[in-house]
């Protein structure tokens, strides 16, 4: 009786696999090289930094270079990833270290610039001093990215007043401060806004938001020099 209570007290059940998980073709017909990876996700409109558990910055896409430029409260210097206040620096450190044990975590720096929020995603145990243990994945700035709207606008047919709108909406401004910012009528406002849901099929101005939120994170290319993530010259 004893022996089979200990043995269900000791059971413990086999590990789930992840019912999703990244798929590699085991036999490409040509594999991508390093390059190709880097610029895949040089091309995703998402801040991605790869650091080790000291803060060394092994990788960072070039959405990552612009969001942590040196006026941000988490930035780049270098080869380092620092931060403007000493609690936010503790804070970082215990997330590298939570991500070093598996542990994912989401972190908000905030100063003068505005608010930061960064989730910390474990990439796996560190093999040697210096390897990468973090994944820190940047909170989008705002929903309006130019390229995204451009997008959105050629997509739906909208006037170029019409864009101007959405990326307002997307701003947070009310009608009545579009209006004001852009020297016209309440009413013309709404008649764009009107214009704007019979285009897309939008039941309501939170619709036309959610509807860019839901857009692919696509990247531009203005603004970012060539090789700026991956330590590549322009020519």
């Amino acid at each position: 009786m004893l022996s089979a209570l200990a043995e269900v007290q000791s059971f413990r059940p086999p590990a789930r696999a992840p019912l999703y998980t990244a798929y590699v073709n085991p036999q490409p017909a040509r594999a991508a090289a390093p390059s190709m990876l880097l610029a895949v996700l040089d091309e995703v409109n998402h801040g991605l930094v790869l650091v080790t558990e000291a803060a060394e910055v092994a990788f960072a896409n070039r959405v990552a270079r612009r969001d942590c430029s040196a006026d941000r409260p988490l930035h780049i210097d270098g080869t380092r990833l620092r931060v403007t206040r000493s609690a936010d620096r503790d804070a970082l450190l215990r997330a590298l270290t939570a991500a070093s044990l598996g542990r994912r975590t989401i972190l908000t720096f905030a100063d003068a610039s505005g608010d930061m929020s960064v989730g910390v995603v474990p990439v796996g145990a560190a093999q040697a001093t210096g390897d990468a243990v973090a994944l820190l994945i940047l909170g989008r700035r705002g929903h309006g990215e130019p390229l995204t709207l451009q997008f959105f606008a050629q997509t739906h047919h909208l006037t170029s007043a019409e864009s101007g709108v959405v990326s307002a909406l997307c701003e947070g401004l009310r009608p009545t401060q579009i209006a004001s910012r852009s020297g016209v009528a309440i009413s013309t406002v709404r008649t764009q806004i009107s214009s704007i849901r019979q285009k897309t099929q939008a039941k309501s101005i939170g619709h036309i938001v959610r509807m860019i939120e839901a857009m692919p994170p696509i990247a531009s290319a203005q603004g970012m020099p060539a090789g700026l993530a991956t330590g590549r010259q322009a020519d």
